[in-house]
């Protein structure tokens, strides 16, 4: 009677053995495979456009001559504007807070990291700017906001972003 009762355990054994590796298979890679980025929400693309547009404003006063450094003020607070919708439509992450938030976005590492870039370089522009301060020099407000282009490509490239017709605008080179 004995070797009737090794029979049972002995084919659960091996049934539960066999299930483990299969879910061992299915779950780990999928559980460690580094999440792809999901694709933007359709209002992305809408609002990058937008902000290309807008960056042409911001550069444009800094490219006349004499540069203008106050009248980038505005558009400036205008880019503020449209990282803000960026983040709303979930095109960009949030930050991190201690209070947990519902967030929906998933994008690479990088990502986050440049988004607050963005936010302090638009900052960092806008307080030489703004009406009330010091008269910035010119050549170091044109190079602040060269920096803050390329912040900016770096975030949209490194977000998944779709890039509008003909990329973010670059700062012009001065005539020689």
């Amino acid at each position: 009677m004995r070797a009737r009762e090794s029979v049972p355990v002995r084919k659960f054994a091996t049934t539960a053995s066999l299930l483990a590796v299969l879910f061992a298979l299915a779950v780990v890679p999928a559980a460690t495979a580094e999440r792809e980025a999901a694709e933007p929400p359709a209002a992305c693309a809408g609002l990058v456009e937008q902000l290309a547009q807008t960056l042409k404003k911001v550069i444009e006063p800094l490219t006349t001559t004499p540069p203008v450094p106050g009248n980038a003020a505005a558009p400036l607070g205008d880019v503020l504007g449209l990282l803000a919708a960026l983040q709303g439509a979930k095109c960009l992450p949030l930050p991190p807070v201690s209070a947990p938030v519902e967030q929906e976005f998933q994008g690479p590492k990088l990502c986050l990291s440049n988004t607050m870039a963005a936010f302090a370089g638009v900052y960092s522009v806008l307080i030489k700017v703004v009406p009330g301060a010091v008269p910035p020099e010119p050549t170091k407000v044109v190079a602040e906001v060269s920096t803050l282009l390329k912040t900016l490509n770096d975030m949209v490239k490194n977000c998944g972003l779709p890039a509008p017709p003909g990329g973010l605008p670059t700062m012009p080179k001065p005539p020689a």
